[in-house]
């Protein structure tokens, strides 16, 4: 059975509040409801000014659970639009993890992005937002010129057209940046696993030890976790194995990870994914590739000290 994790229980504020600079930012909603669709839109319309960038997801599903992820692990980063579509990538305050975010125009149901954008986020204030979303809902992200403010827009499954909608309203804030390269690591080892399989046992591991280690081999792959007083976890999954979708591996390859940072992606990542590419490297990061039905997220993990 699969479990749906809800990372915070607290029910964002139905009203606007006014928050200080230096630790929260302003929230502010608008629900509008017209008896007429053609009114409704018309109404939109009269509200995006043309040299507007936005884009419309259209799965609300995606965008909770994606930005629910990104939420557990960075507290603020940039996301470019461009005509190509959204790009992020930004270091974890710990520095030990990195994800790289590509979402394609393509898969995407509205794009209007006359010139490349960047825009800064606070990630905790996003994931209170993105509670609110129905798997079904339509998303648009929109930033308008001059106004210094990212707005966030869920529409019913029937789009602008049903005439109701709720817009948020973020400040942009400046994110400082430095120049990443994505790793240059050659990975011997890589499997193809159903994701729901691979959130279990990492959870499982989870209780035995705040660290699992991954062993790729030619023909299985293995995930290991030892605590205290005895305790211990194996399971190990072969080519025949029906959550194993394909094992590629030059040698053996092994490596040990926080079980932490990888719950706190993939609990959020198995509701829009069915499967999760693990690819190692001994005692190199861990790269994990998540792909759903408008993107991928890479997730590099550093390894832990054995």
């Amino acid at each position: 059975m699969v479990k749906i994790y809800e990372e915070d229980e607290k029910e964002i504020e139905e009203e606007v509040e006014e928050e200080t600079e230096e630790s929260k930012t302003e929230e502010t909603e608008t629900i509008t409801e017209e008896a007429e669709s053609t009114e409704a839109e018309e109404t939109i319309e009269r509200e995006v000014p043309e040299e507007a960038c936005y884009v419309m997801f259209p799965k609300g599903k995606d965008v909770k659970y994606l930005f629910t992820a990104l939420a557990n692990l960075l507290h603020e980063a940039n996301l470019l639009f461009s005509p190509d579509g959204i790009k992020m990538k930004s270091i974890d305050p710990s520095k030990v993890s990195l994800l790289i975010l590509d979402i394609p125009s393509i898969n995407l149901e509205e794009v209007h992005v006359p010139s490349e954008t960047k825009v800064g986020v606070v990630f905790d204030i996003l994931k209170k937002i993105v509670k609110r979303i129905k798997a079904r809902d339509k998303i648009e992200f929109m930033i308008r010129p001059g106004a210094g403010r990212f707005y966030l827009t869920i529409y019913s499954k029937k789009g602008k057209e049903a005439g109701i909608y709720r817009r948020f309203g973020l400040p942009i804030i400046t994110v400082a940046e430095e120049e990443i390269p994505e790793p240059n690591i050659v990975y011997p080892a890589r499997v193809r696993m159903d994701i729901d399989t691979f959130t279990d046992i990492v959870a499982a591991a989870d209780e035995i030890s705040d660290a699992v280690t991954f062993i790729i081999k030619p023909d299985s792959f293995i995930i290991r976790s030892v605590g205290e007083g005895g305790k211990a976890l194996e399971a190990e999954y072969t080519r025949t194995d029906e959550a194993i979708y394909e094992i590629e591996a030059e040698e053996t390859c092994e490596a040990t990870f926080s079980t932490e940072y990888i719950l706190d992606c993939t609990r959020q990542m198995r509701q829009i994914c069915e499967y999760i590419i693990i690819e190692l490297a001994t005692n190199k990061p861990l790269k994990l590739t998540y792909e759903f039905s408008v993107g991928k997220l890479q997730f590099y993990l550093a390894p832990r000290a054995v």
